[in-house]
C-alpha cells in the first residue's frame, strides 16, 4: 500500500467523510476530508448518519485509533520511553515545555543522554497496524481532490 483512499461515510454535519493513507514502508501519514475541511479531523466525534459499505462504529472507531497513535511516526519529539511515559500519563494542554517538566521530574529527560525534542525520531509502525490499514475497505469512486 503506498496510497490508499477510503469512504468511511456520511456525517450529518458534512457529508461524505473521506479519508487518505499514504505508507511508503518508513512513515505512515493519513488525514482526512469533512466538508471543506482537510487534515487531521480526528479532534472531534464524527455524527454518522450512515456508513460506507464494510464500515461499522467499531471499525471507525479502531480506525480513529490507529490513526491518533501512528500518524507521522517519522516525527516523534521522544525516545521510545519517553513517549511511552507521556501516553501513560497524559494531561490535557500539554506543550513542549510541560512535556519536558513531566518527564525530567520522572527522571527520563533526558533519557540516556537523548533530551525530549532534540531530533525526529522514527517509530516503527508495527506489521499488524499495517495489516489492519490495508484491510480497510477502500473508496469505491475517487473524490475531486484526489
Amino acid at each position: 500500500m503506498t496510497t490508499k483512499i477510503l469512504n468511511i461515510g456520511q456525517t450529518q454535519r458534512y457529508g461524505t467523510l473521506w479519508a487518505k493513507i499514504k505508507w511508503d514502508g518508513r512513515k505512515l501519514s493519513i488525514a482526512g476530508v469533512e466538508g471543506d475541511s482537510y487534515g487531521q479531523i480526528i479532534t472531534h466525534e464524527w455524527d454518522f448518519v450512515s456508513y460506507a459499505p464494510g464500515w461499522s462504529a467499531e471499525l471507525v472507531a479502531t480506525f480513529r485509533s490507529v490513526w491518533d497513535r501512528w500518524h507521522l511516526n517519522d516525527m516523534r519529539a521522544g525516545s521510545p520511553a519517553q513517549e511511552a511515559f507521556l501516553r501513560e500519563n497524559p494531561q490535557s494542554g500539554r506543550d513542549y515545555s510541560q512535556a519536558c517538566a513531566v518527564l525530567a521530574r520522572a527522571g527520563l529527560n533526558p533519557d540516556n543522554g537523548y533530551s525530549y525534542g532534540a531530533n525526529w525520531l522514527v517509530e516503527e509502525v508495527p506489521s499488524d497496524v499495517i495489516a489492519f490499514l490495508e484491510s480497510l475497505p477502500e473508496a469505491t469512486s475517487k473524490p475531486a481532490w484526489i
